[in-house]
């Protein structure tokens, strides 16, 4: 099923960033998801701070491709370190040899 998904913006809490996003499909009430990224993910710079709304955009769009009418997807997700690893792998430059 096709998906419109909007970025609404984010919110400071004391355990991090909430990103939140707007899902519109045919034939279907909008919903709303929220997905947290820890204040340590970016202390520890396993993310940057402009990378957080992209990161959890393709994390929700991941997850709407697995969602079925039985097992509806669950309005707030956290990103994992496992999340956090595969973006880094996919997003960060490659290291410049020295020789």
């Amino acid at each position: 099923m096709p998906y419109v998904i909007q970025y609404t913006g984010f919110e400071l809490r004391p355990r991090g960033r909430d990103y939140s996003y707007r899902v519109l499909a045919p034939k279907a009430e909008p919903r709303e998801f929220t997905l947290t990224i820890s204040n340590r993910a970016f202390e520890d710079r396993l993310v940057l701070y402009q990378d957080g709304a992209a990161l959890c955009y393709q994390k929700l769009q991941k997850e709407l491709l697995t969602e079925t009418s039985e097992s509806p997807l669950a309005r707030h997700l956290t990103i994992s370190e496992q999340d956090l690893a595969s973006y880094g792998e996919q997003h960060r430059p490659a290291r410049k040899r020295s020789w």
